[in-house]
């Protein structure tokens, strides 16, 4: 191929790239699904590079605070508020506030009466002002009281937080509120220690009836239960989803209800509710000493999200660790985006992990525990010994294993110091369930564990983190050992663990999503060099995907698909109205698109100095040639990012007006993917380019000075290339106005010339356009030299003749250029057939149609004439081709003896030639 590419092999190789990532990553794809009623599979790894979780640093409460928690005692207020980065505990009406980040001394706030009961709370719209995003529920002996909170994110440090008061507050009749939570809509419910679940709700104003702050009972069926005689069951844990859809409610008998909230999160109807769950988990797991109806007991509730897992919505954890995975739905019901709930049925019985041999009664109890979006923590006490124990889905044997393997997980146990109060995420690092596809820059998922003691940060480590340890610890030079990186390689799959080495490779600085979380330790140089020289040693093994590659091209497949899925699937532009003027600006956040980009060009300067990689030289083998796609289709796309910054940074006002409705409705729809792997997607990247030269040439009406800014900017995307076919196109559109400056016949001459100095460059469905032009101006031997010239600078050597001369033969490479060619071979014909039928065209001089005729048939592309003269047959137009009596119809019809039309049309030319 030559060096210089068309559009269409631009095209054709980024599309052939982008399988190519496709079929990595759906060969390396997680199911959250579970294969058995039941599961129990751990596998506890004891090397410390290896954890699934780590103890990243742990600090004491002041001096002064300690002094304090010491009156702490079991039940009192305590727990974290990560929006405002404070941890909290109350001794009798004193309630103390300690900013985790700063780690100073705690402000303190004092009521009249003992503090049983803290939440921080979403506020309701329409009730305060704007900058009042949150509400503080304090809880006292004797009422219940709301303080308007507003925080302001400061940099590197806990946000900067104010407290207002509202004189919002209710009685609370003789109950004592310690639990109390809020719904994503502003609703505060609250459970007491009578077991009852209330209703805060607060208002602006006060009504003739009601006060602005009052509390509603909402008692469940349980309660109507107890109103007619049955025995009381108390109401133990309540908890909303985080669309505040639903409200979950656990009672002392090992009883779930669900109630529905309502799509706008105002309503409170009973929808469900499970009373059968102890005899459900024991027939699921009915071997497991985890799960005795004389001790089961349900210490807590922890609704879920899709991006987890459709298949269930909420787990409980019971006394002994036991997780019980539910579906309220009907087992059977065809699951809708926001369906309301129906049922709540238990899917699954997940036993904990055995840290002790021996009897239950030895396994130590459970105290407090966090399950979000797949990890489990827990604090489990056995004596005088504290421990935090950890799980999380082992991703890389999933991923190995496929459907061959049931639900298993990686385990440790971490010290704690200190009883632990609570446990949860710091917030800010999204959820992804398959941790192996990690992108470079994005932060671990980070835990605090607030103790009577102080606090903990506790790291979830990814596949990445374990093998940038381990590559830590065993730089290349030293006595590396091998069978550790073996294993590695095993564990997570070869083509996962080359990917992983990519990610090292291409190493941004971290976005530091929360002052909180600790900052990742530097990926040095050894680790960069150890993780290539992982990529030219295990990397060298056979994929399991396709045997004609290696698993560290596969790996680089699946490494760019991950990389580039946040956007590459997304549509690219978004249109608003800005003073009645309709402007496009950037769908996807700029921030992320620029962090690829970083990425991709650090890909690019990696694959530049490894030959094995990128190489230099005519690809020889199946892997080389898919290596050099791919590696043109990284530059591709970082170069695309630029072109769409700098697209949405010019006045894209005159850019969307300068669109047909057609293009401007392509735009809106348009996505990376579609821009670079489809034909229409490079012809309205030349139509955008022009919209961006008309802007600057208004700025600088200087030609060289615009090139120089867009080559600088957007690459390979605006070229000087570009700017000659935009003077074309204005010189055409010159000649269609008939203006007064240039005569038209001179500006389509002129323009003509340009057009054929960039022959290359000029993607088909531009010239398509350019070329009716043409004809309709009377110019269709012009148009004929645009369109021989375009299909031969796509095969300057004349392969499509020799790949004729030699009868057409099957599975040849260079059926490639008679596959590129042969839109502009049709595009030839269609002009010919313009000539002897006008359609678009006035009126067809004879002595036009004879010049056109002429001209297509100089070409010494042996294939087009081939072609042109079939088209022209079938199209009934074998006569014409007589007249003009080409070079090589004789030659071209005497492949078809068997044809009674081409045979009579060949004596018919016998015939003419002999008459002259």
């Amino acid at each position: 191929m030559p060096d210089q590419k068309c559009p269409e092999e631009i095209v054709k190789a980024a599309n052939k790239a982008s399988e190519t990532l496709d079929r990595a990553a759906s060969g390396n794809t997680l199911s959250t699904s579970f294969k058995a009623s039941s599961s129990g599979s751990y596998e506890f790894p004891q090397k410390q590079a290896v954890l699934p979780f780590i103890s990243q640093q742990s600090f004491s409460l002041p001096p002064d605070a300690l002094q304090q928690m010491q009156k702490w005692k079991p039940g009192n207020a305590a727990g974290i508020l990560p929006e405002i980065s404070r941890a909290y505990f109350a001794v009798d009406n004193v309630l103390y506030f300690w900013d985790y980040i700063e780690r100073k001394d705690v402000t303190t706030y004092e009521d009249t009466y003992p503090i049983v009961g803290v939440a921080l709370v979403k506020a309701k719209n329409d009730i305060f002002n704007p900058s009042i995003t949150h509400v503080l529920v304090i809880a006292t002996t004797q009422q219940i009281s709301l303080a308007a909170v507003s925080f302001t994110p400061v940099a590197g440090k806990a946000p900067s937080v104010t407290f207002y008061q509202t004189h919002m507050f209710t009685p609370s009749s003789g109950e004592l509120m310690t639990t109390i939570i809020g719904t994503k809509h502003g609703r505060i419910f609250m459970l007491s220690n009578a077991g009852r679940v209330w209703e805060l709700e607060y208002r602006r104003e006060e009504g003739w009836f009601t006060s602005k702050c009052t509390k509603r009972a909402r008692p469940g069926a349980s309660s109507y239960s107890y109103l007619l005689g049955a025995t009381y069951d108390p109401c133990t844990a309540i908890a909303t989803d985080a669309e505040g859809r639903i409200l979950y409610q656990v009672y002392g008998s090992a009883t779930i209800q669900v109630t529905y909230l309502g799509e706008d999160g105002n309503s409170f109807t009973h929808v469900a509710k499970q009373s059968q769950i102890c005899a459900s988990a024991h027939t699921m797991c009915p071997a497991s000493p985890f799960i005795d109806s004389n001790s089961f007991k349900i210490v807590s509730i922890h609704p879920t999200t899709s991006v987890e897992s459709k298949t269930y919505q909420l787990v409980a954890v019971t006394s002994t660790g036991c997780r019980l995975y539910f579906s309220h739905y009907k087992y059977g019901s065809e699951v809708t985006a926001n369906m309301t709930p129906n049922a709540l049925e238990l899917v699954h019985v997940r036993t904990p992990p055995v840290v002790l041999q021996g009897p239950i009664s030895n396994q130590p109890v459970i105290s407090k525990c966090l399950y979000k979006d797949s990890v489990f923590l827990f604090a489990e006490k056995k004596g005088n010994e504290q421990y935090i124990g950890t799980a999380c889905p082992n991703t890389g044997k999933m991923v190995v294993l496929g459907n061959d393997i049931s639900f298993c997980e990686l385990s440790n146990r971490l010290p704690s110091l200190g009883e632990a109060l609570e446990i949860t995420e710091i917030p800010g690092v999204p959820f992804k369930f398959d941790d192996l596809a990690t992108l470079p820059g994005e932060s671990a998922r980070h835990f605090l564990v607030f103790t009577t003691c102080g606090m903990s940060i506790i790291s979830k480590q990814r596949p990445v983190d374990m093998l940038q340890n381990m590559l830590a610890v065993n730089p290349v030079g030293s006595s590396i050992q091998s069978t550790d990186f073996i294993s590695f390689f095993t564990e997570f799959g070869a083509i996962n663990s080359c990917a992983l080495c990519f990610n090292l490779v291409c190493s941004i600085a971290e976005l530091q999503v929360n002052a909180a979380i600790p900052r990742a330790p530097t990926i040095t140089t050894d680790v960069v060099k150890g993780a290539t020289h992982l990529l030219e040693t295990l990397g060298q093994t056979p994929s399991n995907l396709n045997a004609a590659y290696t698993s560290r091209h596969d790996g680089l497949a699946l490494f760019v698909s991950r990389v580039i899925s946040p956007m590459w699937k997304q549509r690219i532009f978004v249109q608003k109205t800005v003073d009645g003027k309709p402007r496009i600006s950037n769908a996807i956040p700029r921030n992320m698109l620029l962090q690829i980009q970083q990425v991709l060009r650090k890909l690019q300067a990696f694959m530049d100095i490894n030959v094995a990689i990128h190489p230099q030289m005519e690809p020889q083998t199946a892997e080389e040639l898919s290596l050099t796609e791919i590696y043109g289709l990284v530059v591709l796309i970082s170069e695309a990012i630029s072109f769409i910054l700098f697209l949405v940074d010019n006045d894209t006002t005159k850019i969307i007006s300068s669109l047909t409705s057609e293009a401007n409705a392509q735009l809106l729809a348009l996505t990376f993917k579609n821009l670079l792997t489809t034909d229409n997607g490079r012809s309205l990247t030349t139509d955008l380019t022009n919209g961006i030269i008309d802007e600057n040439m208004a700025r600088f009406s200087n030609m060289d000075i615009v090139v120089d800014i867009l080559e600088q900017r957007c690459g390979s995307f605006c070229s000087a290339s570009d700017a000659l076919l935009y003077k074309a196109i204005k010189q055409i559109e010159n000649a269609k106005s008939k203006s007064p400056i240039t005569p038209p016949r001179n500006a389509l001459y002129e323009a003509s010339q340009l057009l054929k100095r960039i022959a290359i460059h000029i993607p088909y469905e531009k010239l398509r356009d350019i070329v009716k032009v043409y004809a309709s101006q009377g110019e269709l031997t012009l148009a004929v030299e645009l369109v021989l010239a375009c299909a031969k600078a796509r095969d300057p050597q004349n392969i499509t003749t020799t790949y004729v001369q030699d009868n057409f033969p099957e599975n040849d490479p260079r059926v490639e250029y008679i596959v590129i060619s042969k839109k502009f071979y049709e595009l030839c014909y269609e002009l010919l057939k313009e000539a002897v039928q006008p359609s678009y065209t006035a009126s067809v001089s004879a002595v036009q149609k004879n010049q056109a005729f002429q001209r297509a048939f100089q070409s010494d592309d042996l294939a087009l004439h081939y072609y042109v003269y079939n088209q022209l047959i079938i199209g009934g137009f074998g006569n014409e081709l007589i007249k003009v009596a080409p070079p090589h119809l004789e030659a071209y019809l005497n492949l078809w003896p068997d044809d009674p039309e081409r045979m009579e049309l060949l004596a018919n030319y016998k015939n003419l030639i002999s008459r002259q």
